[in-house]
């Protein structure tokens, strides 16, 4: 379609053209543009209270950049200049100078700043960032242990990554359908449908997929690149009411940030307001009003040619302010990192990514390559060396470095049956320390925080464990894991083999069950089904762990409910000044607050010890929470591991306590 038909075996060449590849004529009204998806995305992320649905700016440069990058292989491949060597080339001087410097600095300053699990994820994200494949990290991060967005400096690669994926996949596709003579409005058709249905079924199966996936978000990109088709062979369908094609951009741009927050299901159909209406206002071009006198106005101009370096420095500045300050940081500092960012971001524009974009020589490029390479490498070494723990900012974390974080599943004696075959998921437990235990711990990640504490203390503990994260023990509900690259855990399966294991060692007494609470509306319907229905979490819960608890009482064995321990409002991290001795604020919340979040939850729990008189609630509220406030730390002790996972030290009081209550069988010297 529109294609010079005899070059067409001829237009991919390995090598560099012997003609320079041909660009789209500059448009200020595209940088213009790029101002405002760039300037809603930092308001966005320093001020989220007073402009909510900034990030749908984020899917405005993903039109922009279809729309340019189409144009510019559309126009090369039908003058027989395109080259896949060149087109690379292009890629790196025009993204790794900014990239490289934010990242190599991003490095630098955490070193200073971050303690080692929070360096250590760090390490992960640079190897992720330097490979592009930020977003598959993020994605798989999302969930149960994951800590607070706003501590990731580099959480904000997700939307570049998606890009070079898309650099990466698409001049491949062009060229292989150019080859063939297809026709591209075609090809972009179906792959942008095909994108749009794998982002409508996402959004209904795992948001946090939808989000992240490249294959849900393709469709955007698409759109720009339709209108790249259209501007080289189709002008006459956007040639015409230009102003009001420029108006309804604006306006679906509007509605977008008026009406986005958190709570709508996003991509899905709302995406379609941004990307329609950054396709408008590309369409309307350069002629109509709005576009030409606001959008190419200096200001504009001047920001969306920082747009990209602005982009990269906003949210690791905004970041480490947050790390510093323990939690959303003050007014004063948002307003200096965004002030900070635009500062940084034309210093990268005029002395580093300029200069480096128009040079000719190719040791630009491989030394861009060889950064990024050693920057790959650099997060690497970072992560396999547990962020360095030795540095003298670590010894502030004292809970972390006497923490023995459970890593695998393990089997000392083989009275248990590894259940997950699953190579490199480190899901369940089936851990024992004695041939003849006399205590079987049973729950999620919540039970196998406690694991140092049984299997490590200086007071042995004959104990067993079996445990898989992220499960709800339930032996009588069919579970299957819904999150695409989540945890994958045969929870069922780990239910009925604790049960199994009960039966099968005599010297099991006593059976501690645990894990985490069903969070939110307990009414609401839950992931398992019987005969067809969709049970309520609350129904789950009372079904599922009274399956377990009564299966244990008929095999003879105490048991020990414990329920779940309060959850912190703030990372423990945060309590820590990281620079001034002491620390930075009390962390702590009331223990009203605390009951107001879990009410539905002791409300079930109180229904499920009704339900089953044999067995034995503990609470454990009273150990954290023991003057009306629920602490992080109580003395020099700190109590979780982050906002959920109690701390060795926290494990050890726990335990104690249950021991001293008779809740648990006397501890054995070493």
């Amino acid at each position: 379609m529109g294609r010079p038909g005899e070059a067409a075996g001829e237009a991919v060449r390995a090598t560099a053209p012997a003609h320079p590849q041909l660009h789209p004529k500059y448009r200020p009204d595209i940088d213009g543009l790029r101002a405002i998806a760039v300037g809603s995305v930092v308001i966005f992320h320093a001020f989220p209270e007073w402009f909510a649905g900034g990030f749908i700016g984020v899917d405005i440069f993903f039109v922009i950049s279809g729309f340019l990058i189409s144009l510019i292989i559309f126009n090369n491949l039908e003058h027989g200049r395109f080259s896949i060597v060149d087109f690379y080339v292009r890629r790196v001087k025009r993204i790794f100078p900014a990239l490289m410097t934010v990242m190599v600095l991003t490095m630098a300053a955490g070193w200073f700043v971050l303690f080692a699990d929070e360096y250590k994820q760090l390490g992960k994200h640079l190897f992720g960032g330097s490979t592009f494949i930020s977003n598959f990290l993020f994605w798989r991060e999302s969930g149960y242990f994951d800590n607070s967005a706003e501590t990731k400096p580099l959480l904000h690669l997700w939307s570049l990554a998606i890009e070079e994926q898309f650099y990466l996949f698409w001049p491949l596709l062009l060229a292989f359908v150019w080859k063939r003579r297809w026709g591209f409005l075609r090809i972009m058709a179906v792959v942008a449908l095909v994108s749009f249905g794998v982002n409508l079924y996402l959004i209904g199966h795992d948001q946090t997929a939808a989000f992240y996936s490249p294959l849900a978000r393709f469709w955007e990109l698409m759109v720009g690149g339709a209108l790249g088709y259209i501007n080289l062979h189709r002008r006459d369908l956007n040639q015409r009411y230009k102003d009001l094609q420029a108006w309804l951009g604006l306006g679906m741009l509007v509605v977008g940030f008026a009406l986005m927050d958190g709570s709508r299901a996003f991509p899905g159909w709302w995406a379609l307001l941004p990307s329609i209406g950054a396709f408008l206002l590309l369409s309307a071009g350069p002629e109509a009003w709005f576009n030409r006198t606001v959008l190419a106005s200096r200001a504009m101009v001047w920001i969306g040619l920082i747009s990209y370096p602005l982009y990269l420095w906003h949210w690791p500045l905004l970041a480490f302010s947050t790390i510093i300050e323990g939690q959303t940081a003050p007014l004063a500092w948002r307003l200096g990192a965004v002030a900070a960012a635009v500062l940084l971001s034309w210093l990268t524009f005029r002395f580093i990514e300029r200069p480096l974009r128009g040079s000719a020589n190719m040791r630009v490029v491989l030394s861009l390559l060889a950064i990024n390479i050693a920057v790959g490498l650099g997060g690497m070494a970072i992560y396999l060396n547990n962020g360095f723990d030795a540095r003298g900012i670590n010894k502030k974390l004292d809970y972390i470095s006497d923490t023995d974080i459970f890593e695998g599943s393990r089997n000392s004696d083989g009275s248990c049956t590894r259940l997950n075959q699953l190579q490199g998921v480190n899901e369940e437990v089936c851990l024992s320390n004695s041939a003849t235990p006399q205590t079987l711990f049973v729950g999620d990640s919540h039970v196998m925080a406690l694991h140092s504490a049984i299997f490590a203390g200086q007071e042995r503990m004959p104990a067993i464990m079996v445990a898989g994260h992220a499960c709800r023990v339930y032996p009588n509900l069919p579970y299957t894991p819904t999150n695409l690259l989540r945890w994958a855990n045969n929870c069922t399966a780990i239910a009925n083999e604790a049960i199994a294991v009960a039966g099968k060692l005599p010297s099991v007494n006593t059976v501690v069950i645990s894990g985490a609470y069903p969070r939110g509306n307990l009414e609401q319907a839950s992931e398992y089904l019987v005969d067809g229905r969709a049970l309520s979490a609350r129904e789950a819960f009372l079904s599922g762990y009274g399956a377990l608890i009564e299966s244990f009482l008929k095999a003879g064995k105490r048991v020990v409910f414990m329920t779940d321990v309060p959850y912190l409002k703030l990372d423990p991290h945060s309590c820590v000044n990281r620079f001034e001795d002491g620390v930075s604020r009390e962390c702590a919340f009331t223990q009203a607050e605390h009951r107001a979040i879990r009410k539905d939850y002791d409300a079930a729990v109180t229904q499920l010890q009704r339900l089953h008189p044999g067995a034995t609630f503990f609470n454990p509220e009273s150990l954290f929470c023991p003057d009306g406030m629920c602490r992080a730390k109580l003395g020099d002790e700190y109590l979780y591991n982050d906002t959920q996972h109690v701390s060795l030290a926290a494990s050890r009081y726990l335990l104690d306590t249950m021991r001293k209550r008779g809740l648990l069988p006397p501890a054995q010297q070493n």
